[in-house]
């Protein structure tokens, strides 16, 4: 659903353009900072939890208003192994 450009790395805090790096992890569906080479897999079980936790809040939120959904797939498989 949510499509932004510019996402801000979870591990380093700098912005980077997610069309400059095509680098999507495939274990956790993440895109891998350029700056520092972090993707969710480097963070810990309770980091993942609260990555996860917002992306599904803010991706609920933009459904409810935009009423298309946001393809949780991709991030379906860290959720599992955390919980």
């Amino acid at each position: 659903m949510c499509s932004p450009k510019k996402v801000k790395c979870f591990k380093c805090f700098e912005w980077f353009d997610k069309s400059d790096n095509d680098q999507e992890c495939p274990k956790c569906g993440d895109f891998k900072c350029p700056l520092c080479g972090a993707c969710m897999c480097r963070l810990t079980d309770n980091e993942k939890k609260l990555v996860l936790a917002m992306i599904s809040t803010y991706e609920t939120f933009l459904k409810k208003k935009l009423g298309t959904d946001y393809d949780f797939e991709k991030h379906k498989k860290i959720e599992e192994e955390i919980n």
